[in-house]
């Protein structure tokens, strides 16, 4: 008897357990429904839908009625509201103070494009353990350029035994690419892009010594700014000014464009995507520095400026943003024949984006959110793909799933089963208006729906370094060398 009576006390303890096991399960299992599903795999929209997460992936996704919604799990009512995957910038400058700003602006991942690796790696470190509030950081770390090199954290390769060597210590550190800088011939491009892709790294690239098709060429990946494009393109070369520094890169770079002959613009598209190369055009940034009327963007910088909960951000920073200093310095710094000439440029620059993508090329949206505010720069880019002639959906996928792929990240980037549950609710159709990416529900980052406000207690991870010459991945550079 007594061990009749212990057999079923531990059957009902083993059945309590079980139920409290479930209950647990199903507590970490959370679902979207009724909301209309932009999944950014190239699918059509899906109306009255179900998301299932759980813990940090997607477990199934497709119409209400064919996806069964599990007991016990938490039901968010997206009725009238809108879901896309969490978006991707491809090309910010990391800060320490910037991590609140992405989410906020439903940007749950990012590729920084110049940063000491040393640092930059930390940080994504620090993200991925959950130790700093803001996006998963991919990065390329040190730029590798010709000797001498331009800028703090840019680094010179002289041949390709420093290719090899400076790229081996980059993938060392965790890089998801390598980018070239300014004065990369198209003789070290090739060494860079031989050791990259030997070590499974694409390559990407601010250029101006090597126009667009000597990069491809030469193997390249990426264009960042749409740079080298106006070089290869136009019958006079000589006339673009590679060296202009300061606020006179405004006036030269957007001045390369008009010189472009449609022939040879032809030739390049083709060429470029024959290549497969990517072109990440950051046209919001040139954009806003030609604006006839530029109130609304002062205006809504201006907003975040003030935002109390912000003081974390360098005052600096909030004055830059409060007072569009740049846009400033534009004004007054160019004559009315000179901005007209920039503005001619940048219409050229969205025609060129245009035909490229309509003969099958791959736009990549970044920001380069040095002028402007993190994560407001990225939904102001994707607006500038609209306005060059990209269709909503096309924009949303060149800061999705494409910009996924350049990552080589396949679990992001798409709403599908097994993908990372990262994602966005708008409380308005992107596809009907691409403004409304600024209408903004909730976020979720791997799985957990993140708070989207500003906290002026955001906990910090370590400052930038200044940086003295020789910098930290000189020296790793030159023991290799020995």
């Amino acid at each position: 008897m007594f061990a009749r009576g212990a057999l079923i006390v531990l059957s009902i303890i083993m059945v309590a357990t079980s139920a409290g096991s479930a209950n647990q399960t199903m507590t970490s299992v959370t679902v979207i429904a009724g909301a209309t599903l932009i999944d950014c795999t190239g699918n059509p929209p899906l109306a009255d839908s179900v998301v299932i997460i759980e813990g940090d992936s997607i477990k199934s996704a497709g119409r209400r009625g064919a996806v069964p919604v599990p007991r016990g799990a938490r039901i968010i009512d997206g009725s009238g509201k809108y879901l896309l995957p969490g978006l991707i910038d491809m090309h910010i400058h990391y800060r320490e103070w910037q991590g609140e700003l992405f989410l906020a602006n439903g940007i749950t991942t990012v590729k920084d494009l110049g940063n000491p690796v040393e640092w930059i790696s930390e940080l994504s470190r620090m993200q991925a353990e959950g130790k700093l509030r803001g996006p998963r950081i991919f990065y390329v770390g040190n730029n590798l350029d010709a000797p001498p090199p331009e800028g703090d954290h840019n680094v010179g390769i002289a041949n390709a035994r420093d290719a090899d060597s400076a790229v081996r210590l980059l993938r060392g550190f965790g890089v998801v690419a390598v980018k070239v800088r300014h004065k990369i011939t198209p003789e070290l491009l090739v060494e860079v892009t031989r050791a990259a892709h030997s070590m499974g790294l694409p390559v990407t690239g601010h250029l101006a010594r090597t126009n667009a098709t000597e990069a491809a060429a030469a193997g390249i990946d990426g264009l960042e700014h749409a740079t080298g494009v106006a070089r290869a393109a136009c019958e006079t070369p000589d006339q673009i000014k590679t060296d202009a520094k300061g606020i006179r890169v405004f006036l030269e770079d957007l001045r390369g464009f008009t010189l472009m002959s449609e022939q040879k613009e032809t030739t390049l598209i083709r060429l470029l995507v024959e290549k497969g190369v990517r072109l990440i055009p950051t046209m919001a940034v040139r954009q806003r520095a030609i604006l006839e009327d530029n109130r609304e963007v002062v205006t809504e910088d201006g907003v975040y400026a003030r935002e109390p909960e912000l003081t974390y951000v360098p005052e600096s920073v909030r004055k830059e943003w409060s007072e569009a200093t740049i846009d400033k310095r534009i004004r007054e710094t160019f004559g009315p024949d000179e901005m007209g000439l920039m503005r001619e440029g940048y219409r050229r620059l969205e025609r060129f984006v245009r035909n490229f993508r309509e003969a099958g090329g791959v736009v990549l949206a970044g920001s380069d959110n040095l002028n402007g505010i993190s994560g407001l720069s990225l939904r102001r880019e994707i607006e500038s793909l609209v306005g060059a002639g990209l269709t909503p959906m096309q924009s949303l996928i060149a800061a999705t799933r494409d910009a996924a792929q350049f990552l080589r990240q396949p679990q992001l980037g798409t709403i599908e089963r097994s993908k990372k549950a990262d994602l966005v609710i708008l409380n308005a159709n992107p596809l009907s208006d691409i403004r409304n990416l600024r209408r903004i529900d909730r976020v979720f980052q791997n799985g957990r729906e993140v708070n989207i406000g500003y906290h002026r207690n955001y906990v910090l991870p370590p400052p930038r370094p200044e940086l003295v010459r020789p910098i930290y991945f000189e020296r790793l550079l030159s023991n290799q060398r020995q």
